[in-house]
């Protein structure tokens, strides 16, 4: 079957427009596949890529969420555990009398003459009620060093919020002491009644005081 006339002239023609015309159609069958078949392909690897990377910064993030998480969580159960520890130490509404009678008493064992001790209406504070305890007493600084050393002994928490001492006339080793002791109720599940202030004991003479007959100790 013979070739049209420029179709023959072509082939019959130098080589070089022959080259000419193949690297072009090349190029162009290049060009063609890249557009259509290696360029959606390119473009879709790059966008997972993409996706991979975000997902390995989410992984990441989350993995650094949770161990957040497992420390707070330790936070947690330890705090609790002090929380177990400090209900142990705070006296319950039902205590407080048998904690009233423990500070009177180390007061009179330390050889304090207690002329005032009064509880006073409870307040909150955070999470406990903090019950004042109006202590009035005469004594030495070695009885008072040894009611602090007792009441530091005491099962139950106290502290010393106010302290004013004065000296006496009548020794100079004796001394007045006005201070306001403190114990806490702690109070879950939100505030509870707050405890009936005592009636003040009665007053007592000051026991083994400098220049009276007793114990020294």
């Amino acid at each position: 079957m013979a070739l049209p006339a420029p179709l023959q002239n072509f082939v019959d023609g130098p080589k070089l427009p022959k080259i000419v015309l193949g690297v072009v159609g090349l190029v162009a069958l290049v060009g063609l596949s890249y557009y259509f078949l290696i360029s959606p392909i390119q473009a879709r690897i790059e966008a997972l890529v993409q996706r991979k990377t975000k997902l390995v910064t989410e992984v990441t993030q989350a993995r650094a969420q949770v161990a957040e998480i497992e420390r707070f969580r330790r936070e947690i159960a330890e705090l609790e555990k002090r929380l177990v520890l400090l209900q142990d130490r705070l006296p319950s509404e039902k205590e407080t009398p048998t904690l009233y009678r423990a500070l009177s008493s180390a007061a009179e064992q330390a050889g304090l003459g207690v002329s005032l001790f009064q509880p006073r209406e409870a307040r909150p504070k955070d999470v406990v009620n903090e019950i004042p305890i109006v202590l009035s007493a005469e004594g030495s600084y070695h009885q008072l060093a040894k009611f602090f050393e007792r009441v530091a002994g005491l099962p139950r928490v106290v502290t010393v919020n106010d302290f004013k001492m004065s000296g006496l006339a009548k020794s100079k080793n004796s001394m007045r002491a006005e201070m306001t002791l403190a114990t806490y109720m702690y109070r879950s599940g939100g505030a509870t009644a707050p405890a009936k202030p005592a009636a003040p004991v009665a007053p007592k003479p000051a026991a083994s005081l400098p220049g009276t007959t007793g114990d020294r100790s």
